[in-house]
């Protein structure tokens, strides 16, 4: 037997439940499913927004539970760097793992793509491979802000030492780190995806950005 509950979870997170059997994943829905599982017994507790039910599952021969569930401040997969990495966790084909994480989390789908994408033109020149640069900041002083801390560029470094130089994009509002862009290197490097997170003073930004290296 399996227990399951399908309830809100801090942060606003909803947990996402499949059932995978010989390279297959299905949506549990909160119904039986025909060669995968039945439902033992379900309770549901009415709690306002925090209503929920808790099923027991009885899962047939040979199927196994994948439970998705994204962290506090975060997206599941957000700090994976290729779909081969998702795939070896969830042990499933690669083609099922992009329709499962497509059809649940766009935005990684979304940045595990960007990163294949630019790896692949990297392999295409030779002699160089691909890195994933993280640059965090945030949490200024009020100093900083008014003196237009969340306007400057930000740094970091790959492993070459080669520097990477990221500032915002301009909104309607002023700086937009939501949409990053890279200021150096002019070539051979991209912004795979940008993740901010609550705190003092603004909060934090987490920029990834991909680029190519000397192997």
């Amino acid at each position: 037997m399996y227990e399951y509950n399908d309830g809100l979870l801090p942060g606003s997170r909803h947990p996402r439940l499949y059932l995978a059997k010989a390279g297959k994943a299905i949506k549990f829905t909160g119904e039986n499913i025909p060669e995968y599982c039945a439902i033992a017994s379900a309770q549901y507790e009415k709690r306002g927004k925090w209503s929920n039910t808790t099923y027991l599952l009885a899962l047939a021969p040979g199927v196994r539970p994948i439970k998705f569930v994204s962290p506090m401040h975060g997206v599941w997969g957000d700090s994976a760097t290729s779909w081969g990495e998702i795939a070896r966790e969830l042990m499933l084909p690669i083609e099922e793992v992009r329709k499962v994480i497509r059809q649940e989390y766009r935005g990684t789908a979304e940045r595990l793509d960007k990163i294949e994408e630019f790896a692949l033109a990297v392999e295409a020149e030779g002699g160089t491979t691909t890195e994933i640069v993280v640059i965090s900041f945030g949490s200024p002083t009020n100093r900083e802000i008014h003196e237009g801390w969340w306007g400057e560029p930000k740094y970091g470094e790959a492993c070459d030492g080669l520097p990477i130089v990221v500032e915002p994009s301009m909104g309607e509002s002023g700086p937009n780190w939501e949409k990053p862009v890279i200021v150096e290197p002019s070539v051979g490097a991209t912004i795979i995806g940008s993740s901010h997170f609550p705190g003092m003073h603004g909060g934090y930004y987490h920029i990834e950005v991909a680029v190519m290296v000397t192997s």
